[in-house]
């Protein structure tokens, strides 16, 4: 049986549905719960009534090899983006399917130990998902009416 919500007269899969094309068609693997932990408090820490705050510029003149890991880094997330942009766009396109930021990250995983992109293991996974996290606020935007579409 097939869930469907209607949206803009378009019918949208949801449900059991829409986890097994996600996880079939898609690629993308479940959802793996971790342990319940007790949530903690987040403590603020507000400013003292006779506080100023400073402002430091920096300029960075990095290393050849520097150079190199930036530009690496830099080209990664541009590719992280645009995959997680195709994959969303496809996504809703051939299944009708929404995917959000968690499920991009599941994918970001497969991508990472996908043969063809292990080059991706060489950088830092946070950088990718702060591309991903883009993606999402983009859509974000987009979808309040504050925004265009994001494109590549």
């Amino acid at each position: 049986m097939v869930e469907a919500a209607r949206e803009d007269g378009r019918l949208r899969v949801i449900g059991a549905e829409a986890k097994r094309i996600k996880r079939e068609a898609l690629g993308v693997p479940d959802r793996v719960k971790h342990q319940q932990r007790a949530a903690v408090p987040v403590k603020r820490r507000t400013p003292e009534a006779d506080t100023r705050q400073r402002v430091y510029q920096y300029r960075c003149y990095p290393s050849p090899t520097q150079a190199e890991q930036l530009i690496k880094t830099f080209g990664a997330c541009r590719w992280a983006y645009n995959e997680g942009l195709a994959l969303r766009d496809k996504a809703w396109r051939e299944h009708r399917v929404t995917l959000g930021f968690a499920e991009s990250c599941r994918a970001l995983t497969g991508w990472r130990n996908a043969g063809g992109t292990r080059w991706l293991q060489e950088l830092s996974s946070t950088v990718l998902q702060q591309a991903l996290r883009h993606l999402d606020a983009a859509f974000g935007r987009f979808f309040k009416g504050s925004g265009r579409q994001p494109k590549r």
